[in-house]
């Protein structure tokens, strides 16, 4: 085999063991990193009965945890079973083309239509999309630290995209916030970070903290 073939599936090989790594972590992340506390420069909103009176509609109904915005019936698992990750070799030569299914796949991850409509709460980490002098008006919510800014993305159905009409000030990237809304099953793409499944205009966004 020339050096440069050899070369060559080296490369893929290790895009392969990359991808998969990352992917296969992600859940392993999300409840090992998931929104437990958080700094901030001080409150996105300033207390209000008004505000008050919508945090307790929401308190209510409890909030929402991520693994309710997946397909009950989506098992990750069956993706690397399927693709037969196990049986691979370091000069297999379907590395790419099963990268790309993969991350099809990933892509299409099925979010819970049950959620359309759905007034919720819950918690995150702020990826911002688009800064308007020192506001923030649209941004991903994802699950663990780090994610968006990892490649692969974790699936749509993990993603939330997060639009707030009055923009939010003192906030930086994988600051943790609560966000109160109703939540939409739009899909969202960013062609940079990945795609979210859900799109939620935010009713109110504040820092998180065990009271929220």
């Amino acid at each position: 085999m020339p050096p440069s073939a050899a070369r060559g599936k080296s490369v893929s090989t290790a895009r392969f063991a990359a991808v998969f790594a990352v992917a296969g972590l992600f859940f392993l992340f999300a409840s090992l990193f998931g929104p437990t506390a958080g700094s901030f420069f001080g409150p996105l909103s300033g207390p209000s009965a008004a505000l008050a009176q919508k945090k307790a509609d929401y308190r209510d109904k409890g909030w929402l945890i991520w693994d309710e915005l997946v397909d009950p019936a989506w098992d990750p698992e069956t993706i690397f079973q399927d693709l037969k990750v196990n049986e691979m070799t370091d000069d297999d030569p379907r590395v790419d083309e099963i990268i790309e299914e993969f991350l099809r796949r990933w892509n299409d991850a099925p979010i819970n239509e049950a959620m359309d409509g759905e007034k919720i709460k819950i918690p995150g980490f702020v990826v911002p999309l688009d800064f308007e002098e020192t506001r923030i008006r649209e941004f991903f919510l994802v699950p663990f630290f780090g994610a968006c800014i990892h490649v692969p993305p974790p699936p749509p159905n993990q993603i939330i995209y997060v639009k707030s009409e009055k923009g939010l000030k003192g906030m930086a990237v994988m600051d943790v916030v609560w966000v109160y809304g109703k939540i939409r099953t739009d899909r969202f793409e960013s062609e940079a970070l990945g795609a979210a499944g859900y799109t939620l205009p935010a009713d109110i966004v504040e820092p998180y903290g065990e009271d929220g």
